[in-house]
């Protein structure tokens, strides 16, 4: 008897053994990486995406077409972009796995910029138009939410916090001015900025009680355009000293807040970069950061080098570029998503 009980005994510790070693060894999910852009044939242009490396195809149109901002959950893909009629207007597009979708309402969307889902939740933001004008605005399950004091305006870019929606862009101060910054929480406005510079927020990202949004401030004709950045409606000069700069996006992690674009002199020289709490770094081999997003303890950039005179597609990883295209077509990036399949 006790014999036995010692061959079971070691049966179990040799069968629980075995379960630990397949679990010590058992691969991490790799997450799956989209980065949404366009390319540049010498007859067309075409709106498309990268999943993991692999390019997607959207839509092609001699006049202009691009892929602005995707999500994907679920084994589902959703994509905004435009694309551009004979006249160069701007039409939304909106796919869902690959498949054109329609946007109900008295509304035609003429450009969209963002997709964010939520729960079982579609969002996406960008412009519409009726008989009346074109206002900033978005859609929820296809059905379309007016912005407060958004005439002549467009949506940029969305964050949900704690069922609160906050939406940001830009639109005019009024008849016959130019566009102002700003952003809407739950459908009411703050106004960023006034004064005679257009001024278009790319990004927003909302921590606690912090509203972070970033943009750029068109050039003025004595300095080129000016990279800025709002902590709950104090602005500040990312790069003062550059003659050029652009705020592209921005993710908040813990305390730490990170913003991309470029900076470049009056040669026009421009260099990718990456603002950690105000100081900036170089992302090698990049002219420009377009998108970030952080996943984990990993950040995320999306963005666009040179082979030449040829835009790369790209992205980095903690700093470490990946590219997407080799340099034979112009390809350019806009936004970035990772998830854990």
């Amino acid at each position: 008897m006790l014999r036995l009980y010692a061959k079971l005994t070691v049966l179990a510790v040799g069968l629980f053994s075995f379960s630990c070693s397949l679990q010590d060894h058992v691969i991490p999910a790799t997450p799956d990486v989209y980065v949404t852009g366009y390319s540049h044939t010498n007859a067309d242009k075409i709106a498309r995406y990268w999943k993991n490396g692999e390019a997607v195809d959207l839509l092609s149109n001699i006049n202009g077409a691009a892929a602005t901002s995707i999500a994907a959950s679920g084994g589902d893909v959703y994509v905004v972009g435009w694309d551009a009629d004979n006249s160069s207007s701007s039409r939304a597009k909106y796919w869902k796995n690959g498949v054109l979708q329609t946007l109900s309402g008295p509304y035609t969307a003429t450009v969209l910029s963002k997709v964010l889902l939520s729960g079982s939740d579609v969002y996406v933001a960008g412009s519409g138009a009726n008989q009346s004008g074109y206002y900033a605005m978005y859609w929820k399950n296809g059905a379309p939410v007016v912005l407060n004091d958004s005439r002549d305006g467009w949506a940029r870019d969305m964050a949900i916090d704690n069922g609160d929606i906050y939406v940001t862009g830009n639109a005019s101060g009024g008849p016959g001015e130019l566009a102002v910054a700003k952003y809407w929480k739950n459908g009411a406005s703050v106004q960023l900025t006034s004064g005679p510079e257009q001024q278009y927020p790319n990004g927003i990202a909302v921590s606690g009680s912090d509203v972070h949004v970033v943009g750029t401030q068109n050039g003025d004709g004595t300095h080129g355009t000016i990279a800025k950045y709002w902590k709950n409606g104090v602005e500040t000069i990312l790069s003062p000293s550059s003659y050029h700069s652009n705020a592209n996006d921005i993710a908040v992690a813990g305390s730490d807040v990170y913003i991309v674009g470029n900076v470049a002199g009056k040669d026009n020289y421009y260099t990718a970069k990456i603002w950690k709490n105000g100081i900036a770094s170089t992302l090698p081999g990049g002219v420009e950061a377009s998108g970030i997003t952080i996943v984990g303890s990993d950040i995320y950039v999306s963005g666009t080098g040179l082979n030449g005179l040829t835009n790369v597609a790209k992205y980095w990883k903690n700093g470490v570029p990946v590219d997407l295209t080799n340099g034979m077509l112009n390809n350019i990036t806009t936004s970035i998503f990772v998830v854990n399949p």
